[in-house]
């Protein structure tokens, strides 16, 4: 019997499974898809078919774990200069857009090494894909959980399982027993999943023609026929790979009846901005409208206009006397949506977690041993952190006044290495 079962490997899955190492816990994580990720996706050749961006300003968690893991980040490109085509029988037209990005920064390679680094902290063989979750029933101290693996279905069970999966899609494909009550399957109906509706294209290219042009590769389509609404430059580090990238304008329903069409029309947008050799690229495009492990049909109903407020705390609550949890990025507090938010929803699950594993111990007098073991492994991993966090504190407060943070900069830095520990 496993200890803890996580279905949904996307980044809050994975993430929280990592968190919780040491705990001696079996852990098992599954997802229905083929691959680890969710909603993050990159081509072979490392473009984000996914979230693309993580703010270090206002998303200290991501900015410290990419820290931690080693991985390399670059700058979006922007240098404040914009085309935008208002009119399809006209050429683009320059504007000014200052800090369109906002200091926005991207992973060298693409998001999918963040996810390559999260999964390769798991137990081997904890990691099982291709197993999608049809229904789970409490059985007082533990959950049964019944998955489709091939063409057959398999039992599972766990002393307490996560679900980190977007709220809608628990609620219209996943039979849970007993029931959940009313008021928390009205929480998960109306909770949107940010992105679920969007569409994505990336052109790959020899090289940056439009950079030696004197064009940035950001642009905005306005005009009512628009195919993309907004691209940008998807170069990779310098002597790299370059790139466009946009969102599709197009709506869900449009995408399938242009189906047979979309590349065509994608490729035509990118020349209309950018001159006739951005049609020459070698082009990626996916659709998550038609993704049914990230869109609910809910979602398809009424595609978003705006960020969601996320966070609900009906959704933070254990259940099954605390053998069943949410987790995912809809679900944080903070950040809910973005990759900062699925950190988050998983960091704050994880101390629940850990509190529940030390209790079990701790009330368990055959343990006594185990637990002291335990204890004396915390105590000289603590020594150890508090011998390196002053250089912590002192390399990032470097890092900060080297990038000309202003405001508040001492306490910004004071958190960011509270937020890592």
């Amino acid at each position: 019997m496993l200890d803890l079962a996580i279905v949904g490997a996307g980044v809050s899955g994975l993430h929280l499974a990592g968190l919780l190492r040491g705990l001696d816990l079996r852990i098992g994580v599954f997802d229905a898809r083929a691959r680890a990720g969710g909603r993050v996706l990159g081509t072979p050749d490392g473009l984000d078919l996914g979230p693309t961006w993580y703010w270090p300003q206002t998303q200290p968690r991501i900015a410290a774990l990419v820290a931690e893991l080693g991985l390399r980040s670059l700058a979006q490109h922007d240098d404040g200069r914009v085309l935008e085509l208002a009119d399809p029988n006209r050429s683009p037209e320059a504007r000014d857009y200052p800090r369109l990005h906002d200091a926005a920064r991207r992973l060298a390679g693409g998001m999918t090494r963040l996810v390559e680094a999260l999964a390769a902290r798991l137990p081997e063989r904890s990691l099982h894909l291709e197993h999608r979750l049809l229904g789970a029933v409490a059985h007082g101290d533990h959950v049964e959980l019944r998955f489709r693996h091939g063409e057959s279905e398999t039992l599972v069970h766990a002393r307490r399982l996560v679900l980190a999966l977007p709220p809608r899609l628990i609620d219209e494909t996943i039979v849970l027993w007993p029931e959940l009550p009313p008021a928390l399957r009205a929480a998960l109906r109306a909770t949107p999943t940010w992105m679920a509706t969007a569409a994505k294209a990336a052109m790959r290219y020899e090289r940056a023609f439009w950079r030696a042009a004197g064009h940035s590769g950001n642009a905005f389509v306005t005009h009512a026929q628009a195919v993309l609404c907004e691209v940008f430059d998807a170069c990779d580090e310098p002597g790299g790979g370059a790139a466009l990238a946009g969102l599709v304008e197009l709506d869900p329903a449009q995408r399938i009846a242009f189906a047979k069409g979309m590349p065509m029309l994608l490729r035509s947008q990118f020349a209309q901005l950018f001159g006739p050799q951005a049609e020459q690229g070698t082009l990626h495009w996916y659709d998550w409208a038609q993704d049914a492990l990230a869109c609910a049909q809910l979602d398809r109903e009424a595609p978003l206009a705006a960020h969601p407020d996320a966070g609900d705390a009906r959704l933070s609550a254990p259940l099954w006397n605390g053998r069943l949890h949410f987790c995912g990025s809809e679900t944080a507090r903070e950040g809910g949506g973005y990759l900062e938010g699925a950190l988050n929803a998983a960091a704050q699950l994880a101390l629940r977690l850990r509190a529940q594993a030390v209790a079990a111990v701790a009330l368990d007098p055959g343990n006594d041993a185990r637990l002291d073991a335990r204890l004396a492994r915390f105590g000289g991993w603590l020594q150890a952190e508090r011998a390196a966090l002053f250089a912590r504190y002192r390399g990032e407060l470097h890092r900060r006044l080297s990038a000309q943070d202003s405001d508040v900069v001492t306490q910004q830095a004071l958190l960011a290495v509270v937020e890592a520990l």
